[in-house]
């Protein structure tokens, strides 16, 4: 199979575990049947973000339910005949310094925190690299773009 999908790439704080769980919740909210790595989602309070071997990535993989599955064997990370598809985060926790000589680009609806954060340094000691992979690019595909739309929101633990 070719390689598919468009992958959206991150790196987040030590609250991942935090937001997977509301991104999973998410998820559950648009697909009821919702599989996490092809098997059935457990409840929301039930469900933990897997703690990767130190090795390798880990990865969590949705689907809207058997259908889709087959359809991700078949067609990889692609739309299928109703516009949606399967997709996936992939992640690795870090340890060590990560420095960021200028952080710029900041999106909040505080404008003060704009004003506090565009220009600064970025330090941080423990956090982790996440790919999102859609179907397709976020930019031209309304459901890729609802997908990372719900990942970035799944940060917000007042929302």
């Amino acid at each position: 199979m070719d390689l598919t999908g468009h992958s959206t790439d991150f790196t987040v704080d030590a609250s991942l575990p935090d937001a997977m769980r509301r991104f999973v919740a998410r998820a559950r909210r648009r697909w009821p049947r919702l599989l996490l790595s092809g098997e059935p989602a457990a409840q929301e309070t039930d469900w933990r973000l897997p703690e990767p071997d130190d090795d390798y990535s880990g990865i969590v993989t949705f689907s809207s339910g058997p259908e889709m599955e087959d359809f991700w064997e078949e067609n990889g990370y692609a739309l299928d005949d109703s516009g949606q598809g399967p997709y996936a985060v992939f992640y690795r926790r870090r340890n060590g310094p990560l420095h960021a000589t200028t952080v710029s680009g900041i999106r909040t609806d505080d404008p003060d925190i704009v004003q506090a954060v565009e220009g600064t340094s970025l330090l941080m000691a423990e956090y982790y690299t996440v790919s999102l992979l859609t179907p397709d690019d976020p930019a031209a595909d309304p459901f890729s773009a609802a997908i990372v739309d719900d990942f970035v929101g799944s940060f917000d633990a007042t929302a």
